[in-house]
């Protein structure tokens, strides 16, 4: 909530007292409906609904629309997803987008506004409850500042989130008979609902899941997560890649986020879709990959750097084979990253429109084929490192 209610020792009361009544009343008031009333279906429905938008308001509007400008939208657009963003009740998106933004910059730091390494309760939801790092700083957002949309709606943020989720149910429960079933599921329920997921990505996608994009920090990917947070649970990859609007970078991710963003540059609605170049994303897993390889080979007495001067060391003899394995697969690694460059950069030259359709599609092909040539070669060397360090360490933590 906004900072204006906090008190003089630390305590926001009105986001600790919002945040704990409204659980106690929907613990109370759904057993209560429910025992006396029919299955609100209507009202269960118009949940739903509510979370996807409220929900996309929050993905695809505060995070990657205002807080890491990972595309354009049309004034329509953004108009739409700051009003979603307001029906979620975390924030105007000034504020909510000011804390992220330190967050990134400062992470797992005594700096960060919701640090996960101060435990689960911490950076799940007590630091929504205190005066903490940066509350209250606007500094990292000054273009939002300058953004009139933007600031109507932290001006008016309380009188469209009390609209969303009051107004709109009451009216929706006038139509269909039911108000009392609306304000209780599709208002207060489904408030509480997107809450608690949308904060399991500030505590349990730092805490759960694997690092397979960079060891750095303590983010992870957790598809599981993705499922109720609109695709933000692959959040290594988008603290590696910040300004990529997919947070799941592969078809097969779970990511409504990206889908909802691409379906709207199809219609017109969002432009200047930004996504980290293939070539830069396999480059830098295989850079935190051999860091780690690295690591845990000190941890043995030896060096990737003394691999080539001494490939011929007794020491190295039982793993020998091996070992020049991991080295060829290294420089075809290498080989194989360095064409996955150029076919990019002669795929955005210049503008494919300004070329026959032939050489288009060559064009498209050779960087499809030097795609799938880097993937394959690049799980081929983490395969043969992994490989390599169980030789070494019957329990190694290489590629989690």
């Amino acid at each position: 909530m906004k900072d204006t209610h906090a008190s003089e020792n630390g305590i926001i009361w009105v986001s600790l007292i919002f945040l704990i009544a409204t659980p106690i009343a929907a613990a109370i008031l759904v057993p209560w409906y429910l025992l006396t009333h029919a299955v609100p279906t209507a009202a269960i429905t118009t949940a739903l609904i509510l979370w996807g938008i409220t929900g996309m308001g929050i993905c695809a509007g505060y995070h990657r629309l205002f807080a890491h400008r990972c595309y354009k939208a049309n004034p329509l657009l953004r108009a739409f997803l700051l009003i979603a963003g307001a029906g979620a009740l975390e924030n105007s998106a000034i504020a909510w987008c000011a804390a992220h933004r330190f967050h990134h910059r400062h992470v797992d730091t005594d700096e960060d506004p919701y640090n996960a390494k101060r435990g689960f309760w911490f950076s799940h939801i007590g630091w929504v409850f205190r005066r903490g790092a940066h509350h209250g700083d606007l500094s990292s957002v000054p273009d939002l500042l300058q953004d009139p949309l933007c600031r109507w709606q932290d001006r008016y943020y309380l009188v469209i989130g009390a609209l969303f989720n009051v107004g709109l149910p009451v009216l929706l429960g006038w139509l269909t008979g039911d108000v009392l079933g609306m304000l209780i599921f599709a208002g207060l329920v489904r408030v509480i609902v997107v809450h608690h997921f949308t904060f399991t990505i500030n505590s349990l996608a730092h805490m759960w899941g694997r690092q397979p994009w960079s060891p750095s920090n303590t983010s992870r990917d957790n598809w599981i997560i993705s499922l109720i947070s609109f695709g933000e649970g692959y959040h290594n990859y988008h603290h590696s890649f910040q300004s990529d609007y997919r947070n799941g970078p592969l078809w097969y991710n779970y990511d409504p986020g990206k889908w909802f963003i691409w379906s709207m540059s199809r219609i017109g609605l969002a432009s200047d879709l930004h996504r980290a170049p293939a070539d830069v994303v396999y480059r830098r897993r295989f850079k935190e990959k051999r860091a780690a390889l690295s690591e845990h080979l000190s941890r043995w007495g030896e060096r990737i750097e003394e691999w080539k001067a001494r490939p011929g060391s007794p020491s190295l003899c039982p793993r020998q084979d091996l070992l020049n394995h991991l080295l060829n697969a290294e420089a075809q690694l290498k080989s194989a990253l360095a064409e996955l460059k150029a076919a990019r950069l002669r795929l955005t030259s210049e503008p494919l429109e300004r070329i026959g359709a032939a050489w288009r599609a060559q064009r498209r092909a050779q960087f499809r084929r030097a795609k799938r040539s880097a993937q394959k070669t690049l799980r081929h060397w983490e395969m043969l490192a992994q490989s390599y360090i169980a030789r070494l360490d019957p329990a190694p933590e290489f590629g989690t």
